[in-house]
């Protein structure tokens, strides 16, 4: 198995995790981190707005984490990989 294709699919997968990473920050930068206790129209909106946020950084942070742990395993299978057919050439 070639170890060069490996790699590109987990730079693929890093720059996945990378681009979540900032969509999540985009998203928080976005919101309002101001109190809304009024009960007009406008207070009203922007409390959807903030619930919606919530919900989507929630799945950002879910993917983030499960993403993130993907690629560490991702990278160590990489590692045994290339330590392995080392070896076995080491040993030809």
């Amino acid at each position: 198995m070639n170890v060069i294709v490996h790699l590109v699919i987990c730079g693929l997968l890093v720059m996945v995790l990378v681009a979540s990473f900032l969509y999540r920050k985009f998203i928080d930068d976005h919101d309002d981190h101001n109190l809304h206790l009024g009960a007009n129209a406008i207070d009203l909106r922007v409390i959807d707005t903030q619930v919606q946020h919530s919900k989507r950084i929630e799945v950002l942070d879910k993917l983030n984490k499960y993403l993130t742990v993907v690629v560490i395993l991702y990278l160590i299978a990489i590692a045994g990989i290339a330590s392995y057919s080392a070896w076995t050439t080491a040993n030809m």
